[in-house]
Parts: structure tokens; sequence; C-alpha cells
């Protein structure tokens, strides 16, 4: 029943609706109107036939014919009442005596009979009345008088009635017009219904409400199953949909109902949200600090038909997407590592093959026992302070790319720097250690001394981490950006590694500072990282 209802057009609906509804209302209004109607026909007929029946009683003719009732006397009473019953359009007019006898009748041969009805009896004790009973025509309305001589003596008494038949008759007269209204209300009613349902239709695009319903379930989910988190407000600044993920991010402790319908700047205190609602400016990939969480949004006006109704927000966390660029980074670099270590490999084979080809036996036992020794050397020293695997072979990598650019690559290591458990953290260290080291040859690479000294001490609370270069050294102008997202002195597309290595020290709760060189050519960059923070299960956001 419910599938079969559900499947019924809008139009359809709306016309059984107003249908049903005008009927019922139309019908329950004109029985409650026929009603009324019947009832004052009614009590207008009992107030006609009470004052009829008193003028008569009250006749000097009238009661001169009962005193002295002679066949010219009652002849007389009887054409005057019939003559009065005619004017007055009553059904009856009856006179009888004190013995309830008929002395006058419409209907000549009940004259003499006794009155019929049962409720005269009142009315020959002197009392005047109304009363509805049964009488030789039918159902009436019957109002009695009492007739009194000049002494005050009763001496009989007058009836006059209207049949309920009649009266009936007058009042569905008067609802013949009420029950014309209904059908009339009825056609206006399925043609309004008609154009409703049209314009409806019309706004929403044709769609049924079932199907409407349907669109507004797929746009809830969708919404509500995105990664990034939106927010959506009206003109007033009130919010109107926010998904889980927005409240995740933002840390929104209450529930989804309780935020939707309040002001947008009581929820999120210093979102643009509204600015760009009022300027219809969108902004595109900008960070925001809200309720301490950074967060990359994009905020845009939102417009119907031109005119603008809101604004839409949709962000993600940033801690996230470095996260992500950070694992990126040190796939990259994984690959770069592998890909120098191969390349300084093969050319080391070509050396061996060459000389083993030669017959160079000597020179071949020396190139071996110098490469064994050199590498033997450079593993060690790493392999021994550094004892998370990955870092190590990381920074083991680094020596095969400075050899393969011929650049000096010095490592001094104080400490011990134990294995780390967050793989996140470790692909952290990677970013600042791998872009810090990687501008360092890309700042030496047409010296003819290239030199790179990287200096790791590890103590009880701190890592520091100190990489510097006899390049060209910063400019004090470039100093100020140095840090900031595509912002490069090297070309286009650049400008991504220093910004990076700034979001992975703050993830650390660290700091990153310019060394100062005493007028010494070259760059030097110093991080200070509590081991707190790298060795901490999970890190808090700074």
């Amino acid at each position: 029943m419910k599938y079969f209802f559900n499947r019924l057009t809008l139009k359809f609906k709306l016309i059984s609706l107003f249908f049903l509804v005008f009927t019922l209302s139309a019908i329950a209004e004109n029985v409650y109107i026929i009603q009324l109607v019947n009832n004052e026909y009614l009590q207008t007929s009992r107030q006609r036939v009470e004052n009829i029946a008193k003028i008569i009683s009250s006749s000097n003719n009238t009661i001169e014919s009962i005193q002295t009732p002679t066949f010219e006397n009652l002849a007389l009473l009887q054409n005057e009442t019939e003559k009065i019953r005619r004017l007055t359009q009553v059904d009856f007019v009856v006179v009888f005596n004190m013995q309830g006898v008929r002395l006058s009748h419409p209907d000549k041969s009940k004259i003499g009979l006794s009155i019929v009805g049962g409720d005269e009896h009142r009315a020959l004790k002197g009392e005047s009345y109304t009363s509805i009973a049964k009488g030789t025509l039918g159902n009436s309305v019957r109002a009695f008088s009492p007739i009194y001589n000049d002494e005050h003596q009763q001496i009989g008494a007058v009836l006059v009635g209207q049949t309920l038949q009649k009266i009936n008759q007058l009042a569905s007269r008067t609802s013949q017009s009420i029950w014309f209204s209904l059908f009339a209300s009825l056609v206006v009613a399925v043609i309004l219904s008609l154009l409703l349902s049209r314009n409806i239709k019309k706004i929403l695009y044709g769609l049924e409400p079932t199907e409407m319903a349907h669109l507004f379930e797929e746009r809830d989910a969708i919404i509500r199953t995105v990664k990034e988190g939106i927010v959506v407000i009206n003109r007033e600044g009130y919010i109107t949909q926010i998904n889980n993920e927005a409240k995740r991010i933002l840390r929104i402790n209450s529930n989804k109902e309780d935020v939707i319908g309040e002001q947008i700047v009581d929820v999120i205190p210093n979102t643009r949200l509204h600015d760009v609602m009022v300027s219809g400016i969108a902004e595109y990939d900008c960070e925001q600090n809200i309720n301490g969480v950074v967060i990359l949004t994009n905020r845009v006006p939102l417009l119907v038909n031109g005119l603008l109704v809101g604004a839409i927000a949709s962000f993600r966390d940033m801690t996230e997407m470095r996260q992500l660029a950070e694992n990126l980074t040190g796939v990259n670099r994984y690959a770069d590592a592998l890909r120098s270590q191969s390349h300084e490999f093969n050319n080391k084979l070509h050396v061996i093959y060459g000389l083993a080809f030669n017959n160079n036996k000597q020179e071949l036992i020396d190139y071996l026992e110098e490469i064994i020794g050199n590498q033997q050397a450079e593993s060690k020293l790493v392999t021994q302070a550094i004892k998370d695997p990955i870092i190590s072979g990381f920074l083991n990598s680094k020596f095969s790319r400075a050899r393969e650019l011929g650049v000096s690559l010095l490592f001094n290591i104080n400490g011990e720097l134990s294995p780390i458990t967050d793989i996140s953290i470790t692909h952290s260290l990677i970013t600042i250690l791998g872009n810090l080291i990687d501008n360092s040859l890309d700042s030496v690479q047409f010296l003819d001394n290239k030199q790179i000294n990287v200096n790791l001490e590890i103590n009880n609370d701190t890592l520091q981490i100190e990489v510097n270069d006899n390049g060209e050294g910063i400019s004090d102008e470039d100093t100020q950006y140095i840090f900031q997202k595509g912002y490069s002195t090297k070309g286009d597309n650049r400008g991504i590694g220093l910004y990076l290595v700034l979001a992975s020290i703050d993830e650390l709760n660290g700091h990153i500072q310019l060394c100062d060189l005493s007028n010494k050519k070259g760059a030097c960059f110093k991080v200070l990282l509590p081991l707190k923070a790298i060795y901490r299960e999970k890190v808090t956001h700074g």
C-alpha cells in the first residue's frame, strides 16, 4: 500500500487531497448550515403560528361565535379562520370548545369531531404554548391559545399549525443553493490543484517529491562520506550543512543537530566564510588556523539563478596533507638514493671490468681495497650512531650521491639515535635531512672545492641537526622568504623543500634557524628537535 502511494504522481495526490478536503469540509459545513436553516425555519414557524393563534383567540368574532354557536355564527367562524389560514399560509387553523370538539377546520368533514394529537389538554386549562405533535395532517408545529369571554371565563381554544413536511420543503429550497456552491467549490478546487501541481513541478524541475527526496538523500550521503570537511551557510550567516569530517577536523564536539542553525561565527570564531559571502569573491587553497588546527581551505559563494544565497567551505587538515607530501617526498628520496647507488655501482663495475680485462691485477686490488675501505668507514660512522635502519640507510645513500657529484660530504655524529617506532616521524626526519642536504648539494654544484658538513648531536633531550656548505649562501633579502611555499631563487616549480622542512619541524614541535657563519662563505641551517616528540607514539599538533 505504501509502495503504491509513493508511486502516485504529485498531480494526482494534490487533486485527491483537495477533492477530499473540500468534499469533507463542504459536506460537514452544508450539513451544519442546513441544520441551522431547518432550526431557523422551525423557530420562525413556531413564532408565526403562536402569533396567529393569539390574534384569532382575541378576535371578538371568534368569541361571539363560540358563545353563541348558531349555524350562521359557526359558518362565519369557518370562513374567517380559512381566510386567515390562506393569508398567513399556515396549514391549518382549528377552533374548538371546552369539550375539545372542533368548531372550524380546513377539512369541513372533520368539524364536530374531537381534536387529535394529545397535546391539547394544557390549552383547555388556559395555557398558551407550542408543541410538535401528529394531527390529522401529519407531524406539525402547533400553537395553542385559550379563548376567554368578557367575564374572563375560558370558552375554548385556538390551534394554529404548520406541518413539518412543508417546513422541510422550504428549508430544502435554501439548501439547493448551498449544494450548488459545494459543487462549484469542488470544480474550483480541482482547477487550483492542477495549476498548483504544475507550478510545483516547474519549481522542482519536473521531479516528483520521492525523486527529490532520493536526490537529497544522495547529496547528504555524498557530503557525509567525502574526506574533505564541508560547511555551508545561508545569507544570514547561519549554518545549514556541516559534515562529520568538518566536525572532526575543527574539533567540534557538538552534535550535528546542535550546530545546524547556529551562527557560523559562534561555532568557528575566526572563519572568513561570511566575508567571502559578502564580497562574492571565491578564495582557493588558503591556509588558515582554526581552533589550533591549520587547514587548507576553499571558500566559494553560493549562487542560485544569479542570486547570492550563501557560501560553502571545503577544507583538509594541513597536517594530513603534509604527511602525504612527506610520504611522497620520502618515496622519491628513497628512489633517488637507490638510483645514485645503482649509478655509482655501475661505474665501479665498469672500472673493475676494465682493470680485469687488461689484467691489471695490482691496480684492481688497490682499487677494490680503496672502495671497500671508504664504504666501510662511511657506513660504520653512520651505522654505529644511527640505529634506525631507514634513516641510517638514507644517510649512507647520500654518500653515493655526493661522490657522484664530486662533493665532499662529511658527517660528524655525537650521540646515538635509537630506532623510531612511528613511521610518520621517520618520514619527517628524512624530509628535514634530505631537503637540507639536497639544497646544499645544489648550492655547491658549480664550485671547484665542494664541501658539505652535516653535524648531528643527540643528547638526553634534543636532536640537533646542523647542515652547512661553502656555496653562495643566502642573501639578507631572501632570508625572510625562504620558508614560504613556492618561493625559490632557482627557477619555476621550486620552493617546496624548505616549506616542507618547516612544516615537518612544526609537527615535531621543533625550531629552525640560520647559523651565523662569521662572514664565512656558504649557508648553514640549524634544527633543534625535542626527543620526546620523536619517540612518542603519537605527535600532538603544536
